[in-house]
């Protein structure tokens, strides 16, 4: 339950594709029962240039973060390298939950379970791997940044192995609001030509709207990720923007009401 999202855009010199802007909550969800603000961010900064961001289970993820995190201490690698090794990393975490949840309470191993299939009984072997396919992490991640080939987002999901490529469309959200946030991005037209100032305000406004929905947190994170490097917005831009944001939906609802006022029925 959270909310992270991801929107490719222009660099402050106005090139196209050479920007993305990430925000996310900080609402936390244990156990699939346990929601609470957490004071980490959930935008973790693999390198200079690329973050990951992560929505779902707390324990499932932070398991995938310090994995991601780990693997590139002293490189620089593309965004599709920190793709590929984040969706091979949740396949691997997800087998080992088979292993562990499925297979080792009934004394077998996978391996075993399908060496000897044809002599377990046929419900009970249906029913196992029917479990099989049925697991799932309950964690999304996005991969966002910067490299030569410019701005990237990529998303992971069960049952990992495979990631998915979002430039073409420009922008991606996980978590239980990401319908009201991709509702709101598809709203604004964002695509990855949009001015950073324009995205960072597209995205800041999607998060918002996205509170509406169940188990999203009130705080807010956003950074800029470009040619640069990775840059957090301050508290100072953040209540900036909330101000930008008030006044951008304040005097929208006074003009509706105004014109409401003039139908017949009223007069």
């Amino acid at each position: 339950m959270t909310i992270c999202i991801g929107a490719l855009c222009a660099d402050q010199q106005g090139r196209e594709y050479k920007a993305v802007v990430v925000a996310a909550d900080r609402m936390v969800t244990m156990g699939h029962m346990m929601e609470f603000e957490h004071d980490v961010p959930k935008i973790l900064k693999v390198t200079e240039k690329v973050v990951i961001l992560m929505a779902g289970d707390a324990i499932a993820g932070s398991s995938l973060a310090r994995g991601v995190d780990s693997a590139f201490p002293n490189v620089a690698p593309s965004v599709v390298t920190v793709a590929e090794h984040s969706a091979a990393l949740y396949a691997n975490l997800r087998d080992k939950k088979i292993e562990t949840d499925i297979f080792r309470p009934r004394g077998l191993t996978r391996q075993q379970f399908y060496e000897k299939q044809t002599a377990i009984p046929q419900q009970l072997a249906f029913a196992l791997d029917q479990e099989v396919k049925n697991t799932n992490l309950g964690v999304e991640i996005l991969v966002a940044g910067v490299d030569d080939s410019g701005s990237q987002l990529h998303v992971i999901g069960n049952p990992g192995n495979a990631y998915s490529d979002m430039r073409q469309i420009g922008f991606h959200a996980i978590g239980s609001g990401a319908l009201h946030a991709l509702q709101s991005l598809i709203g604004f037209g964002h695509t990855g030509a949009r001015p950073l100032a324009d995205a960072i305000f597209s995205v800041y406004a999607s998060k918002r709207r996205a509170e509406a929905a169940p188990g999203v947190g009130r705080e807010t994170d956003m950074a800029v990720i470009a040619e640069g490097g990775f840059k957090m917005l301050s508290s100072a831009d953040m209540k900036e923007l909330e101000a930008v944001y008030l006044e951008s939906v304040k005097p929208l609802a006074k003009e509706l009401k105004d014109r409401l006022k003039k139908l017949s029925v009223l007069q």
